[in-house]
Formats: structure tokens, sequence, C-alpha cells
């Protein structure tokens, strides 16, 4: 029920006003911090062409590439603005509740709102240039506005994730088939999608307006139209490249980043079933159907679990909302409770982390495991002396929001880690490829070659032979660069980088030069199962390094130059 009280609903907007605020703050909040990967500069390089004037070939992500290339020209090209689309896309998610509140009820609502907020695994898409976010956020806020009969607004996010890519197709088929199994086994509940066709009319001008409009920017870059079109062969041409990930690395992204999630959901999902739920069976049909999609794309990727997220967390939610009640008898007790549990399951937690991270002997790391156990059995003990000597409804309920806030740290900690908001780096499943981690290391040095030229208002010459890596190619935007396939040199230009494993006598001769960690990617394929643990508890693990070499000519050196003073 929609509460129509004025008060409450002012209320309830400036709730929403704080989960979008939050949410803002946690996908800008250091969005610079790391530098672009190679499947983020891919995308980034692109927009970054079109503002430079040059005619670059779109992908499948044509939206991300136009409003990517409008931030770079209204403010400047940066690992942050490159990200930004994104991040704002992301934080709009959290709205989409609000459109939904005749099915889900307002509090259930506002729940959903603050967790789709911090939830890990979105959070990490939206830190992620080019990311398939775009896709996910246009499409349900256009489902939202459409149902409340915002139809300008519908066509318009339309448009915007007809040009969001690949990642639109397996929410459209994914909704459509849960739409369609909810239709045969809850008739009574689903309620019609199409409105009249005077609205429906008037919902596809406003999409087909922004797709033109955007999608060519302003007529500008019409190859955006056709690379728009490009994500339905990417997208089903992916059915038959069987170069995805390992379905398991999806299974553990879930159990590792929505571990609070996966347990509030499966009971929301026990309790709906045992009830007739039609909310519950709804949402539960929606995540099997987005789960089996993400799991039997052959070139699937983590972030294809995007969608099965929403429907994840929804059951999470309706089970943390059930909760969320006055407190029914005792309310300090009920507080003490609350508080006994936390300290329980914290000290269990560190008790885990020590034996995971901490190597120990045999008998130490028995005595360990026995208090560990032993912990949780006192908790147990603890919950059912209390509801026998006192109330049970202190023992539930206390009990009860002391797992949910040690689940909320949880999720909170992973989401920190997805996010690369920690003041170190962490190794995350969600961004696919190489990553250009010590891009700043290659830029410094540049930057200081660039300042022992004679003209050094003049840009620094490069020549990059035999790499290729769009976060090569982000990193120097700001050089005179010339990318070549060969590493044997007709010319001598002032600096060179070649892969490190390049052997050249006449560099010797004429440069000096130094090697430099260039790229890294996760060794997830060696990972032993302690490894997998010390990992899902730290987010670092082993990583392969490719390293480059980085020449610069002799007399570009100080020390080199034979001047009179």
């Amino acid at each position: 029920m929609i509460n129509e009280n004025p008060h409450a609903r002012n209320l309830h907007l400036w709730l929403y006003a704080l989960a979008l605020f939050l949410a803002l703050a946690l996908r800008l909040i250091r969005l610079e911090a790391w530098p672009l990967s190679d499947e983020e500069a891919r995308w980034a390089m692109q927009a970054f062409d079109l503002v430079k004037g040059g005619r670059p070939e779109l992908g499948s992500q044509p939206g991300y590439v136009l409003l990517t290339a409008l931030a770079f020209f209204t403010l400047q090209a940066s690992d942050f603005t490159a990200r930004l689309a994104p991040a704002l896309f992301g934080a709009a998610l959290v709205l989409a509740p609000y459109f939904f509140r005749d099915r889900l009820g307002d509090k259930l609502a506002l729940v959903l709102a603050f967790a789709l907020a911090f939830e890990p695994g979105l959070l990490a898409l939206s830190r992620m240039a080019g990311s398939p976010i775009m896709a996910v956020s246009a499409l349900i806020l256009a489902w939202g506005a459409w149902r409340t009969g915002k139809i300008p607004a519908a066509g318009v996010l339309a448009g915007l994730a007809l040009l969001a890519g690949p990642q639109l197709w397996p929410g459209l088929i994914g909704l459509a088939i849960a739409y369609g199994l909810g239709r045969g086994l809850l008739p009574t509940e689903a309620s019609p999608i199409w409105q009249n066709r005077q609205d429906m009319l008037r919902a596809l001008a406003y999409a087909v307006g922004t797709f033109l409009v955007l999608g060519s920017f302003f007529l500008l870059a019409p190859g955006g139209l056709g690379a728009a079109f490009q994500s339905v062969a990417d997208y089903f041409g992916g059915w038959i490249n069987f170069e995805g990930v390992p379905a398991g690395r999806l299974l553990l992204a879930l159990l590792v980043y929505q571990f609070p999630a996966l347990i509030l959901a499966v009971v929301s999902l026990v309790r709906g079933m045992i009830q007739r739920d039609e909310l519950t069976i709804s949402l539960g049909l929606w995540l099997l159907v987005a789960l089996v999609l993400a799991l039997a794309y052959p070139n699937r990727q983590v972030y294809d679990l995007a969608w099965a997220l929403l429907p994840l967390w929804a059951l999470a939610t309706l089970e943390v909302a059930r909760h969320l009640a006055p407190i029914a008898d005792g309310t300090w007790e009920t507080i003490g409770m609350t508080a006994f549990t936390l300290v329980i399951l914290a000290f269990s937690g560190l008790n885990l982390t020590s034996i995971a991270l901490t190597p120990m002997e045999p008998a130490a790391l028995q005595l360990r495991w026995v208090l560990l156990a032993a912990s949780l059995a006192l908790l147990a003990l603890s919950i059912f002396l209390v509801a026998y000597g006192w109330a049970s409804s202190v023992a539930f309920q206390g009990g009860v929001w002391g797992v949910l806030l040690a689940l909320a740290v949880y999720s909170l900690s992973s989401a920190t880690a997805a996010g690369s908001l920690r003041t170190y780096r962490t190794i995350e499943l969600w961004s696919p490829g190489w990553q250009a981690a010590y891009q700043q290391v290659l830029s410094e040095q540049l930057d200081e070659v660039a300042g022992w030229q004679l003209a050094p208002a003049q840009p620094l010459e490069i020549t990059v032979a035999g790499i290729e890596s769009p976060a090569m190619r982000w990193a120097l935007r700001a050089y005179r660069v010339k990318f070549i396939e060969a590493t044997a040199l007709t010319e001598s230009p002032p600096a060179l980088i070649v892969p490190s494993d390049v052997e050249s006598p006449e560099l010797q001769a004429g440069y000096r030069g130094q090697d430099l960690v260039w790229r890294t990617e996760p060794l997830w394929d060696q990972l032993l199962l302690s490894d997998w643990l010390r990992w899902a508890l730290r987010h670092t693990t082993f990583e392969g390094q490719e390293t480059i070499l980085l020449w610069v000519r002799n007399d570009l050196f100080i020390d080199s130059r034979n001047e009179t003073p």
C-alpha cells in the first residue's frame, strides 16, 4: 500500500534523496584513483577520438561513447570523466523502487533503494568505463516511468537503453520470459504491460527521437546509429563464441559479494512459496531466468550477473523489511541481545580470518576451529536461554537484528572492495582482462623526459612498437604517438616503448632503457582453494605481469649535452 499521508510522503521523498546522495557519493569518490583497464580504455578512446575530430569506428556501446564524448568536450578527458556517465546511471538506479511502490509497498521500496546504493556488484559496474550498468539502469527506469504514466520520460530512457549496448538484450529477454512464466503460473497477479495506443505511439516517438539525436551525436557522428544495431549482433554472436569465463566464476562472485543477499533471498523464497506470495514468486522467477541466461551464455563475463542482482536484492529486502518493526517487548533487553549477537559474530569473523590468513601449527589451527564452533554454539545457547527465561520476542528480534547488522557490515566491506574504494588496490572479479595497474609510473617517467627537451612546450614524440594496448593509447593521449606493429625501426624517435623481450642492439647503442611493469592480470585459473579463501577475505591474490622497455634517446639526457655555459 502507498502511504497517502502528506507528511509521510515528504519524509519518504527526503529518504529517497538521501539514498541518491549516498549512491552518488559512493560512485564518484576516488573515481579516478585507479587507471583505466584495457577494456575501459577501448571505449574511452573512441569518445576521445570523436572529440578530437576523428572518425573512429564506434563499437556496440554508442550510448556510453557519445555521452562520454560530451563529457570530454564539456570538461576534459580524464579517468574521472571517462567513468562519469556509468556512475550517474548507476546512482540513478536507486530511484527505480520509487516507481514500483504499488507492488512493493513504501517500506520495502525504501529499503531496496538503500540496498541498491550499497550493492557491491552494481557499485563495481557503476565505476567502470563502458559499463553495462547503463543498459540496466535505463531499461529499469524506463519500465518504472512507463508503468506510472510518465510517458515522455519512459520514451527517452528507452531510447538511451537502445544505445547502451549488448547488455540490454539479456535484460529484455529475461524480463519477457519471466513475465510469460508469471502469466502462466500466477494469472491473477500479472497486470497488462501495455497501455493505450496513444501512449505507446507517444513513447515510441520520444524513444526514436532520442535514439536518432543522441545516436548520431546531434548529427555529428551518424555512425553511432549503426553501432547501436551492432549490439544485437554482438550479443547473439556471443552464443557461438565460447571464450567467456568459467560459469563457476559467476557463482563464486555471487557467493563472495552477495553472501548476505543470498541468505536473505533463500529465506524469503521459502517463506513466499509456503505462503504462495505472488510478489515473491514473481521475483524468484525473474532471478531464476536471469541466472540461467548469465550462466548458459558461452561468452559470459562476471558482469552478466547484473540482471540477476536486481531480483536477488529485491527478495533479500523483502525479508529485511519484515524485521524492521518496532521493538515488541523490552527495549533495552532487545538492544542488548542485538549487541551481544553482533559481538559474537564479529569474534567469529575475526577468528575465521585468522584461520585463513595466518600460518599456524596444526594444534593451534584445531584450537581456532574449536573456538569458532564454540562461539557460534554460545550464541545459539544464549538466544535459547533468553527466549526460555525472558521473552521469545526479545531473543528472536535481538538475534535477527544482530545478524542483519553483521550482514550489512559484510556487504559494506564487499562494496568498498568491489568499487575500488579501499586505500590499497584490490583485485576483483567484475573487471575483465588486463589492468594497467602501473600506468602512473610510465606517465611520470614520460613527463620527466618531456621536461628535458630543448623545446619542452612541444609534445614528446613517442613510438610504441609491438604493443597493442588500449590502455597504452589512453595513457599517451597527450603525446605525439605513433603505434607500429613491427619492432624493427627505420627512425630514431626521442622515446620508444617496446615489449621487454625484444632484443635490439641498435637501441642499446643510442638509447638508455628502463624496464617497467605495465599490465597485470589475476591468475584466477591457477588459484588453489586456500588462495581463493584468502582472496575472499582480503581481495588480493597472485597476478601475472607484462613488462615493457622504455627507451629514451641519449641526446635527451642532460648529462649527454656538451653545452658551453
